[in-house]
């Protein structure tokens, strides 16, 4: 299953980019953690499971910011 992305109305400031993981494939309902970056043009946000490595790597690249 691919991300899937969805973004805000372009009038906003900085449009919302949504990530949904394809490893535990948690969803915006299903998700209990989530991680946001901002890179370029869009304010993105990940959804995982509290348990899915991609969100203890997130949790880890944050400490060294």
């Amino acid at each position: 299953m691919e991300p899937t992305t969805r973004s805000r109305p372009s009038a906003d400031l900085l449009p919302l980019k949504v990530v949904f993981c394809g490893l535990c494939r948690a969803t915006a309902a299903t998700g209990g953690a989530r991680t946001l970056s901002a890179e370029g043009e869009f304010l993105s946000v990940t959804w995982h499971t509290r348990a899915c490595p991609h969100h203890a790597a997130d949790l880890i690249l944050a400490e060294d910011t």
